[in-house]
């Protein structure tokens, strides 16, 4: 072993200024042929009599290693060159491992003596069900297969691996091979004047002049809605729809969606199951696919009406300003024109009060105020970026974990999105030691501009609060069995229920307007002021929730049946029909950067909205009882997050509801029901 490797040699924290290229792999490594070695003597000490302790607790200790390893060693892939290239080898040897070990057919039949056992039958519930979910992991990974079909699944998985780096590499292809340089800056008229600085910054980097749009998120939408130059938003709306796209097909993804749906049906078939959808459910712990269909078609049905609505109103609107024949881009941008309420605040006006240092310190004041837990920075230990946060959390006097909060954009790092890496769980071993948990929160805030600091626009926040939604969740679990506190078995609409709820503050303009301060007078917004903005955004609500159905009804239906002779495009039509979504043109391919897809969300992109109807029926109960109630904090956290993956989230909702959950108050706040 290594002495001077971080990854093999840490008590709790890493200190990645000791870290190392060269210490990378050669951990995992390690820590992969001490856990082949210890999981031989362990099945070879368990074949008479399988023991809860001897059996389960240590392959999960095992297990508990390696997963501990490989997180502390994730961020590193957002560093530039060769560091990205090594931490994505260590995930493919901690993948093959764990496969592997999954589809071990001894330790497989263990744990079934076990459970069939007098002792197995003693357990406790909360160990019945770790171990049961153990059981059907193994199955579910085809360790019950002949030799012949194991070799098949192994094989597919292969395949689908590789068609998912395909896929990331055409989207990112198309995205890095596209930029608009802009040297007239009558063009971005309208354009918020932060985005504008921070396209003027991304040409400095490219040693121009004048403007850059790339086709990240931010500088997309601020052309797409508030550009009045109707080419320029053409040309960014034209090339943002088509990531993804080619006329050649090796470079196009619908035919890497279809050959990625077609090898998981071969391997759910193997395994035993219909179709995808239906294994990728059981697996992660969701509903059946019938029941998500009928939940998907149902919320479709409530809101078409309303958007049918509103694209009349629209395009009667456009037609006022001139704007004929009515094109998709200018659909986002008469939305924003729409807005004539007094007192209305610009993008800029808002985010001018939503610095980072602001919104961090009311994310620690929320966690404090709702649940009691002090977030204290640890600036002892160095991160892995000079702007991460590190966090210790503690709650009651006991230290539950750390929260590392990594918000600013930079090389390396992924352009879009936001994302949680869950880097220890919370558990209890065999000797009785208690392991914290760990949790760190991934955004793209732009960086600071001039004198200006980093600041947040309202999708940053609510990217933000999502991701330390994720978190607190992470850290509130109070089960001590290892994979019990893995909330993401919770199976897609459990695991995102804390983060949407976050979110729900990010819509209270009492609550943004206690928070904010202008980052050079320190003077907040007024209430008035800021539901008037609020409301401005809300009407736009809608529409993305059109999409994200028209999302998640296709995720069902590629992975359902990829074998009934559709195409790709074909079901993307299908599902923006069915989703009430605005009509597509016949250059979109809105479908073929979905990179949730290839990221774990596949049959479960639905999850964002199952979670989203809890969360707006959970955040009704703050509403009645205050957004900064401690008691109801707690009975949340009792009833929600503390049992982890140990009981169905629906348990949970309705026992901290005190009542059946309800859809009502998210169908109100949209729009689609009267009230």
């Amino acid at each position: 072993m290594n002495d001077d490797n971080p990854f093999l040699n840490h008590a709790e924290l890493i200190d990645y200024a000791a870290v190392r290229i060269e210490h990378l792999q050669p951990a995992i490594e390690q820590v992969i042929a001490d856990n082949r070695a210890a999981l031989h003597a362990i099945i070879a000490d368990q074949r008479e009599l399988p023991t809860w302790d001897d059996l389960v607790l240590a392959v999960d200790a095992l297990d508990a290693r390696l997963n501990n390893t490989f997180y502390n060693i994730a961020p590193l892939s957002y560093r530039p060159g060769e560091w990205q290239t090594v931490a994505y080898q260590c995930w493919d040897l901690v993948q093959a491992y764990f496969a592997e070990k999954l589809q071990n057919v001894e330790l497989l039949s263990l744990y079934e003596r076990l459970a069939g056992s007098a002792h197995g039958m003693n357990l406790d519930w909360q160990s019945k069900a770790a171990l049961q979910r153990t059981i059907t992991s193994s199955r579910l990974s085809g360790a019950h297969l002949s030799n012949v079909q194991s070799e098949r699944v192994q094989a597919l998985e292969q395949r689908i691996s590789m068609l998912q780096d395909t896929f990331v590499e055409n989207v990112n292809r198309s995205s890095d091979d596209w930029s608009l340089h802009v040297m007239d800056e009558q063009r971005l008229l309208g354009v918020p004047e932060l985005d504008k600085a921070a396209m003027a910054a991304s040409a400095t980097d490219r040693n121009l002049n004048g403007w850059l749009i790339s086709l990240e998120e931010a500088p997309y939408l601020a052309v797409i809605e508030r550009a009045q130059d109707r080419d320029l938003r053409e040309q960014v709306y034209r090339a943002y729809l088509t990531r993804g796209a080619s006329p050649d097909p090796d470079f196009d993804n619908a035919g890497v969606l279809q050959a990625l749906a077609k090898a998981k049906q071969e391997k759910a078939r193997l395994l035993g199951f219909d179709s995808f959808a239906q294994y990728n459910l059981q697996l992660k712990g969701g509903a059946s696919p019938e029941r998500v269909l009928a939940f998907l078609k149902d919320l479709a049905r409530q809101a078409r009406p309303g958007l049918e609505r509103e694209r009349q109103h629209l395009q009667n609107a456009a037609q006022q300003q001139g704007l004929a024949p009515f094109q998709p881009w200018d659909v986002a941008y008469m939305r924003k024109q729409m807005d004539h309420t007094p007192l209305r605040l610009s993008e800029d006006d808002v985010r001018a009060c939503f610095s980072l240092d602001t919104v961090v310190k009311a994310l620690v004041d929320l966690a404090h105020r709702l649940f009691g837990l002090v977030l204290t920075k640890v600036p002892a230990v160095a991160t892995w970026d000079p702007g991460v946060r590190l966090f210790e959390v503690v709650q009651d006097h006991a230290l539950l974990g750390y929260l590392y909060i990594d918000a600013i954009g930079r090389e390396g790092k992924p352009s879009d999105g936001a994302w949680t890496f869950y880097i220890w769980n919370r558990h209890i071993d065999a000797e009785g030691k208690y392991h914290q948990s760990a949790a760190a929160a991934f955004t793209n805030v732009a960086p600071g501009q001039g004198t200006a600091p980093p600041l947040l626009s309202h999708l940053d926040l609510c990217k933000l609060f999502h991701e330390f939604g994720h978190c607190l969740h992470h850290l509130m679990v109070r089960t001590s069995n290892y994979h019990l506190g893995d909330i993401q078995k919770l199976g897609p609409g459990g695991f995102e229920i804390a983060s949407k709820l976050l979110e729900r503050w990010c819509w209270s303009a009492q609550y943004l307007a206690d928070i904010s301060a202008h980052y050079q007078s320190g003077k907040p917004l007024t209430v008035e002021a800021m539901q008037t903005f609020l409301d401005q955004l809300q009407a736009q609500e809608r529409a993305k929730l059109a999409v994200d159905l028209a999302k998640a009804l296709f995720d069902l239906d590629l992975h359902g049946n990829p074998d009934d002779g559709r195409s790709v495009l074909q079901r993307v039509e299908d599902s923006f029909v069915e989703a009430g979504a605005w009509p597509l043109a016949d250059f979109e391919r809105p479908l073929h950067a979905f990179d949730h897809l290839v990221a774990g969300y596949d049959a479960g992109y639905f999850g964002y909205l199952w979670a989203d109807v809890y969360a707006f029926d959970l955040f009704s109960r703050f509403e009645q009882e205050g957004l900064l109630n401690r008691q109801t904090g707690r009975e949340l956290q009792d009833e929600l997050f503390a049992p982890g993956a140990a009981r169905p989230i629906q348990t949970g909702v309705e026992a901290f509801l005190k009542r059946p959950s309800s859809a009502l108050p998210f169908l109100r706040w949209y729009g689609l029901i009267a009230g």
